[in-house]
Formats: C-alpha cells, structure tokens, sequence
C-alpha cells in the first residue's frame, strides 16, 4: 500500500516539474469540468448498467 503512495507521488511530482519547465499554463477549472465530463461519458453508464442487470436477476428470482 505504500509503494502505491510512493509511486503516485513520485507521478505527481513529475508532472508538476515537467508542466513548470515547459511553462504549460492548466486552469483548474478546466481540469474539474474534464474530469467530470468524462466521468459522466464512460463511467456512470457502466455503474448503470451493473445496478441495472443486479436488479434484473433480483426480480427473475422472485418469480
């Protein structure tokens, strides 16, 4: 567990190193739209369908 924090740190640090060195400017705001944006794209659909098939066996059971 902790060379997982290690290693995402060691991600994150170089990531901020190589967006100061190339002056890459990243607006916050941006970022947070982009995550959510995507998430709604490919993750919800997935958790949808994966409570939408519990369901389904639930109810073929009961009868």
């Amino acid at each position: 567990m902790k060379k997982g924090y290690i290693i995402g740190t060691i991600i994150l640090v170089t990531l901020l190193i190589l967006v100061q060195v190339f002056r890459v400017f990243v607006n916050p705001a941006n970022v947070i739209i982009s995550i959510v944006e995507w998430t709604t794209k490919f993750i919800l659909p997935w958790f949808f369908l994966y409570w939408l098939i519990r369901l389904t066996k639930i109810l073929g059971k009961c009868e």
